[in-house]
């Protein structure tokens, strides 16, 4: 089985379902459901360790009543938490659902704002075959530049799958080429896609983006299921799972986790798609997410 990181910042999220989201200047009212530790890194961790597969999380943690709520989940779920010594304490979210799922965030952010260099210590990039980031690491130019060096210490055969994430929007361009070559897989949904790479229609982007990192493309279609390109006579679309959505909340996240799960324990992409899917669609049909008690 191959060895694999999956790192960034931990939050905590305070679900509540809501009619709609408001507009400008009106208001509400929302039914409050419950305060879930998330962010992409630990909800990717659940969805793999949920499919079976083992490896390592690092997501440095505060002080305060949000590191607190953090500390006590990664316990749980069996990680030795990283506590940064004189941080102030994690952020945390507002996520408004609406009757179909999807979600909404107000970000309130907290020491995840300050990663830096020395941060990294810990880990040794140079032990592990596949390693998860996802964009909302990138979003601080300090913080980006500090996960990009850090990341650049991985052995030339790693491979490092990027969730694009949905405020890709605001990460340097110089660094988001940096990050973009060689040993990259790129994930990210129909929204995400045209934010992260160059071309006018689907096929010249994912072409773009093939040619920059030489790996899969991969591009989650909601229902339709998955499109992955690995090459001119390597692509299609893996077909979704039907579920209910309640709520969509860490469903992109999950499907990385499943994604990795199946790679590091020698599926093909396909296959490895496929679990993605079926956990997202796992996640997509829960109240809360679930997997994250349930490995």
């Amino acid at each position: 089985m191959g060895k694999t990181l999956i790192f960034g910042t931990a939050l905590v999220d305070a679900l509540m379902n809501v009619p709609s989201v408001p507009t400008s200047g009106l208001n509400v009212l929302g039914d409050f459901l419950e305060y879930q530790v998330g962010g992409c890194a630990i909800n990717a961790y659940c969805g793999y360790r949920y499919a079976g597969a083992e490896g390592d999380l690092f997501v440095p943690v505060g002080r305060g009543a949000n590191a607190d709520r953090i500390t006590e989940h990664l316990k749980k779920i069996g990680v030795k938490p990283y506590v940064v010594t004189g941080a102030p304490d994690n952020g945390w979210t507002v996520a408004m659902i609406e009757p179909n799922g999807e979600r909404t965030f107000v970000v309130l952010p907290g020491m995840e704002q300050l990663w830096r260099a020395p941060w990294f210590k810990p880990v040794d990039m140079t032990k592990y075959d596949y390693i998860y980031l996802s964009g909302f690491q990138l979003t601080n130019p300090l913080v980006a530049r500090a996960t990009v060096d850090a990341l650049n210490n991985r052995r030339d055969d790693a491979v490092v799958l990027f969730d694009v994430a949905a405020r890709i929007k605001s990460v340097d361009k110089d660094i988001l080429a940096e990050l973009l070559h060689s040993g990259v897989i790129v994930h990210c949904n129909e929204v995400e896609l045209p934010q992260v790479a160059e071309g006018n229609t689907f096929d010249e982007r994912i072409a773009y983006l093939h040619a920059q990192t030489h790996q899969p493309v991969v591009v989650t279609l909601g229902s339709k299921g998955t499109y992955y390109y690995a090459g001119p006579d390597d692509s299609g679309i893996v077909p979704g799972f039907k579920v209910k959505v309640v709520n969509t909340v860490g469903a992109g996240d999950t499907h990385c986790g499943g994604m990795l799960a199946g790679m590091a324990q020698g599926l093909s992409l396909t296959e490895s798609i496929q679990l993605g899917n079926q956990l997202a669609a796992k996640v997509c049909g829960m109240q809360a997410n679930m997997l994250s008690v349930s490995f």
